[in-house]
């Protein structure tokens, strides 16, 4: 009988065989020298150490749905540009083996000793389970050396597989942390478009106007930006440790955001015009009742009659022609003259009520259209880009459209 401890053995020894080329061609100029063609594995590992990566294993779950997460994990690890990631489909191919647990046994310790052959550090293993809830995942981060779990990540449960496959990549990146610590970079995002939100391996980490740049570790990462009413936006972004990076996003409004948004500030606008408009003339008339009738009525018509039926004597000066004549009158017929003070008195105080009036309108018409010009932006602001997806030969297309 060929036990599975003779059949390991064996492959245990080749597996390094077989890697070190792949690595020393990877890494290796196109006509080394001999010492450079004997250091080239080495300095390909140092620079990205090799990650073993199993297929997740099925509890209530299907092979198919399993296999299908593992891609996402590994998917995820390749983004991040740090690790020679190594599946279990690459493992098959370079052992020609069926599976690698028919190989080493379905206990722990045979992946440890599959990943050490391949000289890695670390390898990830997970679980991939189906309850009444849904779906769940559990990734752990190994240490080959004594197999203790350096991090563990988990997420779900979520109805489907789809919901769990936007998600794998930054889970498994976020499996990293403890490895990246060291590497880490920063990333700043400039956007057209203030309270969006950044999301950077489908993790929401702010909304702008970021306050700092967002730490991060070395590699690519999937940046969205998006905000209601507008086209998300997303592009690979690359860290380099100790680097700032700069992202500058322009957010393209919908059609209906944009001519709702229109509509709305042209409403403000319009508004803002009037109670100017009726700010400016309820001010204007308060000051041409009181400058061009009441003050000159009192001085001409009011003041000398008081001043006559009061026995007092004008200064020099005091009276114009006008006010004169209507004091020597006011001396001649008493009872007229008082009158006439009483007609004007109630009149002038009809004049300043108007005044007062037509001042306290055009002040809250001021207020008004100040808060207006405030709260109102320009209308037009989105009327040279409009984004849309129409039907298209190949598909749907993102279309812009507008004045440029």
């Amino acid at each position: 009988m060929f036990s599975p401890l003779r059949r390991t053995l064996p492959c245990l020894l080749l597996g390094p065989l077989l890697l070190a080329p792949t690595l020393a061609r990877a890494a290796a100029p196109a006509a080394p020298s001999a010492a450079a063609s004997s250091a080239a594995p080495s300095s390909a590992t140092e620079e990205h150490p090799p990650l073993v990566v199993l297929d997740l294993a099925a509890q209530g779950s299907g092979a198919p749905e399993a296999q299908a997460a593992t891609l996402g994990v590994v998917r995820g690890l390749r983004q991040l540009e740090v690790f020679q990631v190594l599946s279990a489909d690459d493992v098959r191919q370079l052992l020609a083996l069926e599976r690698n647990r028919q190989l080493f046994g379905a206990e722990g310790s045979g992946n440890l000793q599959l990943s050490r052959a391949l000289g890695a550090q670390h390898t990830v293993v997970g679980t991939l389970t189906r309850t009444g809830a849904g779906l769940s995942v559990e990734l752990r981060l190994l240490d080959v050396s004594g197999g203790a779990v350096v991090s563990q990540q988990t997420y779900g449960p979520v109805p489907g597989l789809e919901q769990l496959a936007g998600v794998l990549p930054g889970l498994a990146q976020s499996l990293m942390a403890p490895l990246l610590r060291e590497r880490q970079g920063s990333l700043l995002v400039h956007a057209s478009e203030e309270g969006a939100e950044v999301l950077v391996d489908d993790a929401l980490l702010g909304s702008t106007p970021l306050k700092a740049p967002l730490p991060l570790a070395q590699g690519v990462h999937r940046l969205v930006v998006r905000k209601d009413g507008f086209i998300s936006q997303s592009a690979a972004v690359r860290i380099e440790p100790t680097q700032l990076a700069r992202q500058e996003v322009t957010l393209l409004p919908s059609p209906d955001y944009a001519e709702a948004w229109h509509e709305r500030h042209g409403r403000l606008r319009i508004g803002a015009y009037l109670a100017t408009g009726a700010a400016v003339g309820a001010l204007a008339g308060a000051y041409l009742l009181d400058q061009k009738s009441t003050a000159p009525l009192y001085r001409t018509e009011f003041h000398p009659r008081q001043l006559a039926l009061a026995g007092g004597v004008p200064s020099p000066g005091e009276l114009d022609a006008k006010a004169q004549a209507v004091y020597a009158a006011c001396g001649q017929d008493e009872t007229a003259c008082r009158q006439k003070l009483d007609s004007l008195s109630g009149r002038l105080q009809r004049q300043q009520w108007g005044t007062a009036g037509l001042a306290v309108v055009g002040l809250g018409a001021g207020v008004t259209a100040a808060y207006l010009w405030l709260s109102g932006e320009d209308p037009n602001r989105y009327s040279g880009l409009v984004a849309g997806v129409g039907a298209g030969s190949g598909g749907p297309t993102l279309a812009l459209g507008g004045q440029f």
